[in-house]
């Protein structure tokens, strides 16, 4: 199913597997049009398209969700050949995948961003920085008479068989990043020596990274290792939940924003690629993942942690590297 969202209506209609959200009315590619590969959560994409539209009210904005995995494929696949012209909020191990299928982009205005998030390579710019958490039911927990982990140790102990959910590394960026996390803290062969210790409390490994949050929601389960974010945004909706940061600190990611090859010579383009990587930004950290990512910007959201100290995460964006240590999982 397709979601086609308007600054007038909302409507549902079949459109392959991609999710849409446009201006309505559009059927074919103008000179004003802008194409958008979105990786980004659905409530994330509809922020930024109403914010597009009051900002370029004459341009024929076109925003596809496209999940991580298929959107690094198709743009592998599909090169300067593909209908996008922008990428946004792909995580950064695939999009150095795909970065020769990107325009290279100008080095100073790299300088804006924090510098742990740049590409060296200059193809894309930061537009997010996910951290994850062990997040807790307090509510569930309690009815179990059980305290909260202090640790990751903590969370093999046998009070918590079948109440802990993970991501599966295989298929969320999020479990990868615990993975990695661990691996540089610990080193490759402990650190997987500890999951399967782990796995033997794991209610579920679950496809996606909102997964354990979800199932914290529902009852499901007591722990989750999931995003900080996410586990905020329940937070405030009034979920009893607690995001809990262990000594070897959040893992996080970088998510990218990047043109796609061959389209960085329309001026459209690039004036919408241009507020991406400024306001865009600013009102995706204060609406929903406010982890710093402009040097001069700092977003606060309700019960957000702050001050968050963040993991070792070298080697996250390299793809040989994850591929390898993808081969070692076992769940």
């Amino acid at each position: 199913m397709v979601a086609a969202i308007s600054r007038r209506r909302f409507c549902w209609v079949a459109a392959g597997a991609l999710a849409v959200f446009a201006l309505p009315g559009c059927s074919s590619v103008g000179g004003s049009t802008v194409v958008i590969y979105s990786c980004a959560e659905g409530v994330r994409n509809e922020v930024l398209l109403t914010a597009l539209h009051e900002r370029f009210p004459a341009y024929d904005i076109r925003l596809h969700y496209v999940p991580t995995g298929n959107c690094a494929a198709k743009l592998k696949m599909e090169g300067a050949q593909s209908e996008a012209d922008i990428v946004l909020d792909l995580e950064g191990g695939y999009i150095k995948q795909v970065q020769e299928q990107l325009e290279e982009l100008p080095a100073d205005d790299a300088a804006r961003y924090c510098a742990d998030l740049l590409d060296p390579d200059n193809r894309y710019f930061p537009f997010a920085r996910e951290s994850a958490c062990i997040a807790v039911n307090e509510s569930t927990l309690s009815e179990r008479g059980l305290e909260a982990p202090r640790s990751y140790e903590d969370l093999t102990d046998a009070m918590y068989k079948g109440l802990v959910s993970m991501p599966n590394p295989r298929s969320s960026g999020t479990g990868y990043n615990f993975v990695k996390s661990l691996v540089n803290a610990w080193g490759e062969d402990e650190a997987f020596a500890y999951f399967d210790r782990l796995a033997e409390n794991v209610y579920q490994f679950t496809s996606s990274g909102s997964g354990p949050v979800n199932a914290l929601v529902q009852g499901e389960a007591a722990i989750g290792l999931g995003m900080t974010f996410q586990t905020v945004s329940e937070i405030n909706q009034g979920v009893p939940l607690r995001p809990l940061f262990f000594e070897e600190g959040a893992p996080w990611a970088v998510y990218g924003l990047g043109i796609v090859r061959g389209k960085g010579d329309r001026p459209v383009v690039r004036e919408v690629f241009d507020w991406l990587a400024t306001e865009g930004v600013k009102i995706d950290n204060q609406t929903y993942v406010p982890d710093q990512v402009l040097v001069d910007f700092k977003a606060e959201i309700p019960n957000y942690p702050a001050d968050i100290a963040y993991a070792d995460m070298t080697g996250i964006t390299d793809p040989d590297e994850k591929q390898r240590l993808l081969g070692r999982w076992k769940y």
